[in-house]
């Protein structure tokens, strides 16, 4: 964690800024390793002890579990603009970077309006490019998570039988992911049948399975705080022909995608190679969002695999690779794995097999 620090002034210094403020509780304990379940903030300078801010209610586990850093209570009789005005004001602080991307509209005006003698930088993207590539103990607590998810899946195909329902089969999910391991999820899990099995972003419903239904499986779990992100699509019972044409499609897509990746290349141009061989087959148009995207601390975030993207793929990334092809009233696959980059190449982090049967 003290690297991290050290990592933050350094960018703190290079961007000419005399503080950063984080208030976003994900970041503030990749620097601290202290996750708050309501509010945790932290104020780090370009050099000296950084002063992070918790409630009352957190107060004794932080100072339990952080070690590098000033803890200061914030209790009934505080107010944390008044706190934060302090510490700026004590340092002559006039130049603050902010996390624009997460930090709420409340904060902003409360900061930017209460303590008008600071100028506002906006620079998430400091902390996406200490964030972005991942450490050999971030990718070992991510290969925990993906092995979790596995168990899950596994438990998944144990389960699945006509006249259940989509939701009783997440909780059972859930239920083995906790068993073995997991902290939490990091999504609702997802089981998506039949015509339902065609909505990107369907939730578990009361809908019951039945014989010759696509179903879509979207499960994650989290280990330290480390997420991970799965799908499977299989067929309950015999799949129809047009059912294994549309799931070769979408895995030969996920298959090259993931071979194409590699340090230095563009993330839109996996994302261009995954939509070209969907289009080569006439569906592309259902293929409607992004490739795949960052997992870490956070279920998404960089790189995005996008068309749009400007990320460019670097060393010990780990993101997802997800095509997906959803046809109104007939059904949807998507196959979605976690990856690492290599020196070496790419490496799956979740192996749970391919196969339209179960």
């Amino acid at each position: 964690m003290q690297n991290r620090i050290k990592n933050l002034q350094d960018k703190i210094q290079g961007e000419n800024l005399d503080a950063f403020f984080l208030t976003n509780t994900t970041n503030v304990y990749f620097f601290t390793n202290f996750f708050s379940r309501s509010a945790a903030y932290l104020l780090v300078f370009p050099e000296g002890t950084p002063i992070m801010i918790v409630p009352e209610l957190e107060y004794e586990e932080a100072i339990n579990t952080v070690k590098n850093s000033e803890i200061i209570k914030l209790d009934k009789s505080s107010k944390l603009i008044e706190l934060v005005k302090l510490k700026l004001d004590v340092r002559e602080i006039r130049k603050l970077g902010i996390e624009d991307a997460s930090m709420s509209v409340k904060s902003y005006f409360d900061i930017s309006e209460k303590i008008d003698f600071i100028k506002l930088e906006k620079a998430s993207s400091i902390i996406d490019d200490l964030r972005k590539t991942k450490s050999e103990e971030e990718i070992g607590f991510l290969q925990k998570a993906c092995e979790i998810a596995d168990r899950g899946m596994a438990a998944a195909f144990d389960i699945l039988e006509e006249g259940k329902m989509e939701i009783e089969i997440a909780a059972e999910i859930e239920y083995e992911m906790r068993k073995v391991g997991s902290e939490a999820i990091p999504f609702d899990t997802i089981i998506a049948s039949g015509v339902r099995s065609a909505f990107p972003h369907g939730v578990s419903s009361k809908k019951k399975l039945n014989q010759g239904d696509l179903i879509i499986i979207d499960l994650g779990a989290k280990y330290k705080g480390y997420c991970s992100d799965m799908t499977r699509s299989v067929v309950l019972g015999t799949p129809i022909q047009k059912q294994i044409d549309l799931y070769n499609a979408v895995l030969e897509s996920q298959q090259e995608a993931i071979k194409a990746c590699r340090i230095g290349i563009k993330a839109s141009e996996i994302d261009k190679i995954a939509r070209e061989i969907l289009s080569k087959k006439d569906l592309e148009k259902f293929f409607v969002h992004s490739l795949g995207h960052g997992v870490g601390l956070d279920v998404h975030e960089v790189p995005s695999l996008a068309s749009v993207s400007e990320d460019v793929l670097e060393e010990n990334m780990v993101f997802t690779i997800e095509p997906g092809v959803y046809i109104p009233d007939f059904g949807g696959v998507r196959i979605e794995d976690v990856i690492v980059i290599t020196k070496k190449g790419v490496k799956t982090l979740t192996k749970t097999k391919y196969s339209i049967s179960f």
